[in-house]
């Protein structure tokens, strides 16, 4: 699962979250077990398998800014997405150099590979500025075998 987003932690599960004006949501996936720690269901038909908890701040026990990266053809890329095995992603500066493929005008490098393409995936985590931070900075979801 790639993971770009803003996620906190709460009764033990990790949600990805955003702030409204009055509560934080926290949206995860469905399980039985979370509809008993208070999350709801969604009613819209292509959020059926998410569901979705209204808290206050001090409900959050953590929180963090989580990118996903990997490296392809040995240079770092920001993984976009992931289906079916099958990799979106967007290269960094030092891949742009060394591919000779930049931005122009209504063109933005994307490289669609496949997971075995893929030497390693990881996660960097940032601190958000008023939460607490209790996440391993980095963590690898695949690492290249040495």
């Amino acid at each position: 699962m790639v993971r770009n987003d803003l996620f906190a932690k709460h009764m033990e599960e990790d949600c990805r979250f955003w702030k409204t004006d009055k509560f934080y949501v926290l949206q995860t996936d469905y399980s039985e077990n979370l509809l008993d720690k208070g999350f709801k269901r969604y009613d819209e038909i292509n959020l059926k398998n998410k569901v979705y908890k209204k808290v206050a701040f001090d409900a959050i026990e953590s929180a963090a800014d989580v990118s996903t990266f990997c490296t392809y053809k040995g240079l770092k890329f920001f993984v976009e997405n992931a289906s079916n095995r099958k990799y979106t992603l967007r290269p960094l500066e030092e891949a742009m150099n060394y591919f000779k493929d930049f931005p122009k005008h209504g063109y933005d490098p994307v490289y669609e590979v496949q997971e075995n393409e893929i030497e390693e995936i990881w996660e960097e985590r940032k601190p958000i500025e008023e939460f607490i931070f209790d996440a391993e900075p980095i963590v690898f979801l695949k690492k290249k075998k040495v």
